[in-house]
């Protein structure tokens, strides 16, 4: 039986998730910020989970979807885990997740940084300072060399 306070920690959790899909834990830290006590906010989650209104792996797999061909399989993975999913959920997410996503998100970056110019059409240093830019985005060097010559 659900106190009083554990009943508005639901009732929130239900009308933040209303908003958009969060994790569990961007759930947690809302009703915490919201004032609600830690028994209270496991009860929510827990509530909310029961009706399946908050699934980490449909998260990262829907996460995955919208965002593939625009971001490194690595920044990817990054964000999840910043989102707060276990390593193995992320893990199962990237199951269904294509190499040839990761080449198109470099395509679409590389463009992106090209601003309508071609590869040939940059000086060494420019080019270089894309390679860098591509590097701490998450992809591999080679992979960035082998799309810039296809480019």
């Amino acid at each position: 039986m659900m106190d009083e306070e554990e009943k508005k920690a639901a009732k929130k959790a239900m009308d933040l998730l209303l908003q958009q899909d969060r994790t569990e834990k961007e759930l947690s830290e809302r009703l915490y910020r919201a004032g609600f006590s830690e028994k209270a906010i496991a009860s929510a989650i827990a509530y909310v989970r029961g009706f399946g209104y908050i699934d980490d792996l449909r998260y990262a797999e829907n996460y995955l979807f919208y965002h593939k061909g625009q971001r490194s399989r690595k920044e990817l993975r990054y964000k999840l885990m910043n989102k707060g999913i276990p390593k193995e959920i992320i893990a199962q997410a990237f199951e269904g997740y294509d190499r040839e996503d990761e080449c198109e998100a470099l395509r679409n970056q590389l463009r992106k940084r090209l601003k309508g110019r071609t590869v040939q059409e940059l000086e060494l240093k420019e080019k270089e300072k894309i390679i860098a830019y591509l590097a701490r985005k998450g992809y591999g060097i080679s992979e960035i060399k082998k799309v810039m010559q296809e480019t």
